[in-house]
């Protein structure tokens, strides 16, 4: 079985990939870890790299866990592209990182993840970053 992790260069990413490392190790499980976007002259701020692929290839060569990382940027949306990748896969998890913005930015931009988590066709976790406790800011 595979869990798949959604990644930018974000620390909502960094956060999901992390969680998704360590569960593909309790399980057994292998991990693909994907990156899309439009690609071509409309290329993202969510595309790596690549100089970010590298690094991140690095950083899941550290684990145990077999894991493969898909870029894809062939001018389709980052949703259209999971949907297949979702298909050919059929994955235990699909894990994502989600950022906390207000309504507004919401209504305005749209957002992957929600989409994600309505559309795919497989269950999904999303991961949010840590925020530091208020004991952990006293003691600061």
């Amino acid at each position: 079985m595979t869990i798949i992790v959604g990644y930018t260069e974000s620390a909502a990413s960094k956060a999901a990939l992390d969680f998704g490392l360590d569960l593909a190790a309790k399980l057994s499980m292998n991990l693909v870890v994907v990156n899309a976007g439009p690609g071509s002259e409309r290329r993202a701020e969510t595309e790596l790299t690549r100089a970010q692929a590298e690094q991140l290839e690095q950083y899941l060569a550290n684990f145990q866990v077999p894991t493969e990382l898909r870029q894809y940027a062939r001018g389709r949306s980052t949703a259209d592209e999971f949907k297949d990748v979702v298909a050919e896969l059929n994955p235990y998890l699909v894990v994502i990182g989600g950022a906390k913005r207000s309504g507004f930015a919401k209504f305005m931009m749209g957002s992957v993840a929600d989409e994600l988590l309505r559309e795919l066709q497989a269950p999904v976790l999303s991961v949010k970053v840590a925020e530091p406790s208020v004991a952990s800011n006293a003691q600061e």
